[in-house]
């Protein structure tokens, strides 16, 4: 499951089918409650899919507090993984939490772990300087 969340295709064709889901459900149901669910669901994915086919994510509690869009995107990189500086900044401000679910390797957990400087995610629960140990090893 956990590669699939990670494959950027996969994501996309999810939230395209969604769509088509809700957009099914809206024409053809004749219930008020369940139309407009379709429209909010849709709408939402709708959203979903355009962040990801810009490979942009959103903190939107940063968004909330500044008041400003452009200062809220956390950029991706070409493989589509919030940069690792990005998640640094939004963590310390108290807008990101991740944990060893959230890398596909362990070189990527620890260059993130690395970079921020501090664990207060606790990536690293034996304390030994080597994070998410039950992660593949990666380059």
């Amino acid at each position: 499951m956990k590669n699939l969340r990670g494959n950027k295709n996969i994501r996309l064709i999810a939230l395209f089918l969604l769509i088509v889901l809700c957009v099914g459900i809206w024409y053809y149901s004749d219930s008020k409650a369940a139309k407009t669910a379709a429209i909010v669901a849709g709408g939402a994915a709708a959203v979903g899919l355009g962040l990801e086919v810009a490979d942009t994510d959103i903190d939107l509690a940063k968004w909330w507090e500044t008041g400003s869009l452009s200062e809220a995107v956390l950029p991706r990189d070409e493989s589509g993984n919030v940069l690792i500086g990005e998640v640094c900044d939004a963590k310390s401000e108290g807008f990101y939490d991740y944990n060893c679910d959230d890398f596909a390797t362990q070189a990527e957990a620890q260059a993130v772990y690395d970079q921020c400087g501090d664990d207060v995610s606790r990536l690293d629960g034996d304390k030994d300087g080597i994070v998410c140990e039950a992660l593949p090893a990666g380059n």
